[in-house]
């Protein structure tokens, strides 16, 4: 199975095209500046999949939040915000904003 995702969705939501990690394994990272020092990355494996999802900042060393999940069926953009769906829920287990500033929202 494959992830099912919209890319013309995806690169709208990030103004701008994904960073190829893996073009033959369709792994893909997009990347958006925050106000604040904010860095917020998405990177998924379409045949792997899984999702990455990592908030940083620039004056910190680590990560504020990093976070991969397995078993991904779905990402949906939906109201501006990334929905994240794993196999079998068929409800979204994250959502992300990014406008206009970031928020993570796990719907657990």
């Amino acid at each position: 199975m494959a992830i099912k995702y919209d890319e013309y969705l995806l690169l709208e939501l990030f103004n701008s095209e994904p960073i190829i990690i893996d073009k033959e394994a369709e792994i893909y990272k997009h990347k958006m500046q925050g106000p604040l020092g904010l860095e917020i990355s998405f990177s998924f494996s379409v045949y792997d999949q899984y999702a990455t999802i990592r908030l940083d900042h620039n004056q910190l060393q680590n990560p504020i939040y990093d976070i991969e999940i397995q078993n991904v069926e779905e990402i949906r953009v939906e109201n501006a915000k990334l929905l994240v769906i794993k196999q079998q829920s068929k409800e979204p287990v994250i959502e992300i904003k990014v406008t206009p500033n970031f928020m993570i929202d796990l719907c657990i």
